[in-house]
C-alpha cells in the first residue's frame, strides 16, 4: 500500500511538472512574439524613414531590365518636404537628416509633440539650429555650431560600406538615453554619389515596452548585444552610468545586472551560442536553474544585412505559472493514502480519476505548443485541478488572442497556418491567401483625439474584418494598426483581391466616436498566395507586406 501511495504521488508530481513546463514555455513564446514585434517596429521605423528620404530602386516587371532608380530630391525645398514626411510616418519621434557630399546638411527632429528642431548647413558654412512648431511655422534660432557632416562616424561608416549600416548603440549625452543610427548612402540616377541619409532613433521606448509586459511576479525580459551590453530591460535599473571624473558613459552588461535571473539567462544563452548554430529569427527554448529553482529561458537572435546583432531574451521560474500545483499534489496524495488504506480498488479508481484530468491538461498544453486546435477539457471539478483547468482555458485565450481587439495575435495565426501545412496531404493540398492590411489616416485619429479613440477605431475595424470572413478564415492583429487575414482554400489572385476590396470598403465606412465625432480611415492591402508566392509563412508575409507598401505609396501619390 505504501508503494502504491508513493507511486500515485510520483505520477502526480511528474504530470504536474510536465504541465508546468509546457505552460511556462508557451507563455514565454507569447512574450517573445511581442518583443519581436517591438524590435521590428523600432528598426522598421528607421528603415522606412530613410526610404521616404531616398526611395530604393523599383524592380522592373521585365526581369532582364535593371531596377528603376528614383531621382533624389537635390534642392532644399523638396528634401525638406521628404524629411517632414519621414518624421510624420511613425508615432515614435526620430531624427532624420541628410549630409551632402559638398558638406551641406539638413535635418529635422521631433523634440516633443509640438516642438521640432530644424538644423541646416550650407557648404563651407556654419550649422544653424532652429526651433519651430511644424512645417511652415516661425523658426527661432537656438544654436550656431561648427559642424562638418562628412567627418561624422555615421557618414564615414556608410561611405565605407556602400550600403545601409547600423551604428553601434550609443548614449545621447544631452538627453541621457540610448540610441542607434541607420545610415544609407544616396546616389543619383547616373550613379553619382550625393551624400548620406541617416535616421536616429531612441531606444527608451523599447525599455518602456518591456517594463509593461505581463511577465509575472518574477519574470524578466531584456534585449542585449552579443557581447552582453544591455539595450533595453524590464528591470528598473540604469542601462549606463558615468565612469569616474571623465564623464564617460559606460554601458551595463547583462552579467552586471542586479537581477540574478538576468545574469543566469544571458549566461545560458551565451553557452548555447558557443556550441550551437542559431538562425536569425529562430526562437530557442532552454531549461536552467537559478537560486535552486527551475526556470525556463527563451531567446531569439535579431540580425540583418545592415549589421544589427541583438539578442532578445525572456526568462521566468516555472513556479510563476503553476504555484499551487505542489499543494494540490500533496493534498491529493493524502487523499490517496486514505483511500488506499480503505481498499485497493478505491485507490486504483482515485489514481485513474486524478491522472485522467492532469493528462488532459498536459495534452492540451502540447496541442497549444503545436499550433493545433484547443481540445475540450470537460473537467467539471471544484478542487485545485478544476481551478487549474479554468485558469488554463483563460490562459489559452490570452495567449492566442489580441487583448484589445479580441482577434488572433501574430504568433497564434502563424502557428495555426503551420498546423494546417503539416496536416496537408497530396490528396487534400493546402491553398490559401494572406492579406496584409495597414490602416491609412489612423495616426491622425490618435494624434487629434487620443489613444482611447484610436483603440475604439481598432476594435471597430477588427470586428468589421472578422464579420466579413467565412468560418475557416481568420483575422489577426500584428501590432499597432496592422492586421493579417488568412483566407482558406483561395487559389487565385483575382478572388483574393476582390475580397480585399470588399474588406477595404468595410474599413473605410465612418466610425462613430466620442462627442459626436466620426472618423474615416482607409486601408492599404497586400495579397500573397500559397504556394505561388512562397512556401513558408515568413516569405508570404514579406511578399504581402511589400505589396501593401506599394499600394500605400500609390494611395499617397493619388492623394497629392
Amino acid at each position: 500500500m505504501v508503494c502504491l501511495a508513493l507511486t500515485i504521488g510520483w505520477f502526480l508530481y511528474r504530470a504536474g511538472d510536465d504541465a508546468t513546463e509546457v505552460l511556462a514555455r508557451n507563455a514565454l513564446m507569447e512574450i517573445m512574439g511581442r518583443v519581436n514585434q517591438a524590435i521590428e517596429r523600432q528598426t522598421l521605423s528607421a528603415r522606412e524613414s530613410l526610404n521616404v528620404v531616398a526611395p530604393p530602386p523599383v524592380p522592373s516587371k521585365d526581369a532582364a531590365l535593371p531596377p528603376a532608380v528614383l531621382p533624389f530630391a537635390k534642392d532644399r525645398q523638396r528634401l525638406e518636404e521628404r524629411l517632414w514626411l519621414a518624421n510624420a510616418l511613425f508615432d515614435d519621434p526620430s531624427y532624420v537628416y541628410f549630409g551632402g557630399v559638398d558638406g551641406s546638411f539638413l535635418g529635422i527632429k521631433q523634440e516633443s509633440p509640438s516642438v521640432f528642431m530644424y538644423s541646416v548647413r550650407e557648404p563651407g558654412g556654419k550649422n544653424y539650429v532652429y526651433h519651430l512648431r511644424g512645417p511652415g511655422t516661425e523658426m527661432k534660432l537656438v544654436a550656431e555650431q561648427d559642424y562638418e557632416p562628412r567627418q561624422r562616424p555615421w557618414y564615414l561608416q556608410a561611405v565605407e560600406r556602400g550600403r545601409e549600416t547600423w551604428s553601434s548603440v550609443y548614449t545621447d549625452f544631452r538627453l541621457k538615453y540610448l540610441g542607434i543610427n541607420l545610415s544609407k548612402p544616396v546616389y543619383d540616377v547616373d550613379g553619382t554619389f550625393l551624400g548620406v541619409a541617416n535616421s536616429s532613433i531612441g531606444l527608451r521606448h523599447l525599455t518602456v515596452f518591456l517594463q509593461n509586459l505581463p511577465l509575472g511576479p518574477n519574470g524578466v525580459a531584456f534585449v542585449a548585444e552579443l557581447k552582453g551590453e544591455m539595450v533595453a530591460s524590464s528591470i528598473s535599473e540604469p542601462l549606463h552610468e558615468v565612469k569616474g571624473d571623465s564623464g564617460e558613459f559606460v554601458r551595463l552588461l547583462a552579467s552586471q545586472s542586479r537581477s540574478p535571473l538576468v545574469q543566469e539567462a544571458f549566461e545560458q544563452v551565451r553557452l548555447y551560442l558557443a556550441s550551437n548554430q542559431v538562425q536569425p529569427g529562430q526562437l530557442v527554448l532552454l531549461g536552467a536553474q537559478c537560486d535552486g529553482r527551475k526556470v525556463e529561458v527563451a531567446f531569439r537572435l535579431h540580425h540583418d544585412a545592415a549589421g544589427l546583432d541583438w539578442l532578445s531574451i525572456s526568462a521566468a521560474p516555472r513556479s510563476d505559472f503553476l504555484g499551487s500545483v505542489t499543494g494540490g499534489v500533496y493534498q491529493t496524495l493524502l487523499l490517496g493514502l486514505v483511500a488506499v488504506c480503505l481498499t485497493f480498488v478505491i485507490g486504483f479508481m482515485l489514481l485513474r480519476w486524478v491522472l485522467r484530468d492532469i493528462r488532459k491538461l498536459t495534452l492540451a498544453a502540447r496541442s497549444i505548443g503545436d499550433g493545433g486546435p484547443f481540445p475540450a477539457l470537460n473537467i467539471d471539478r471544484n478542487d485545485e485541478i478544476g481551478q487549474l483547468a479554468q485558469s488554463f482555458q483563460e490562459m489559452e485565450h490570452n495567449l492566442r488572442t489580441d487583448r484589445l481587439t479580441g482577434v488572433l495575435n501574430r504568433d497564434s495565426l502563424i502557428a495555426q497556418i503551420d498546423f494546417r501545412r503539416r496536416n496537408a496531404t497530396e490528396a487534400t493540398p493546402l491553398q490559401f491567401a494572406l492579406l496584409f492590411i495597414d490602416l491609412d489616416r489612423f495616426k491622425a485619429v490618435n494624434d487629434e483625439h487620443g489613444h482611447d479613440e484610436g483603440d475604439r477605431v481598432l476594435v471597430t475595424i477588427a470586428a468589421r474584418l472578422k464579420k466579413g470572413l467565412r468560418h475557416d478564415d481568420a483575422v489577426a492583429r500584428f501590432g499597432g494598426d496592422e492586421f493579417v487575414i488568412y483566407l482558406h482554400g483561395l487559389s487565385d489572385i483575382a478572388s483574393a483581391r476582390s475580397i480585399a476590396d470588399k474588406l477595404r470598403h468595410g474599413v473605410n465606412r465612418p466610425i462613430d466616436g466620442r462627442d459626436g465625432h466620426q472618423y474615416l480611415v482607409d486601408a492599404s492591402v497586400g495579397v500573397a498566395l500559397y504556394p505561388q508566392d512562397g512556401l513558408d509563412v515568413e516569405t508570404l508575409l514579406r511578399v504581402a507586406d511589400s505589396r501593401m507598401f506599394d499600394q500605400k505609396r500609390l494611395h499617397r501619390m493619388l492623394s497629392v
